[in-house]
């Protein structure tokens, strides 16, 4: 079960990352459509995260919460770093 969450939590920070960049759905072509879809992949995001980290709790499913937690919240440090890093980004 935690192995599906992983995945489905890969999944959704990818989509959100391309759709706050323009690459899926409409392109922005404003600094503040650019902005509007950056607050709302932000939004989802963070709800994505709480919702998932409440029903985990509640349904008492520790591993999968931890799995969820710590995709959610080390995959933007990981892709932070990868940009960041010469050579492998």
């Amino acid at each position: 079960m935690a192995a599906i969450v992983v995945l489905g939590d890969l999944i959704v920070c990818a989509v959100l990352l391309l759709a706050s960049i323009g690459v899926i759905g409409t392109e922005p072509t404003s600094r503040a459509e650019e902005t509007a879809a950056w607050q709302s992949a932000g939004r989802l995001y963070f709800g994505w995260l709480v919702v998932g980290a409440t029903f985990f709790a509640v349904l008492r499913l520790p591993k999968v919460l931890f799995a969820h937690m710590s995709t959610m919240l080390l995959s933007p440090i990981a892709l932070f770093v990868l940009l960041l890093t010469p050579g492998l980004g």
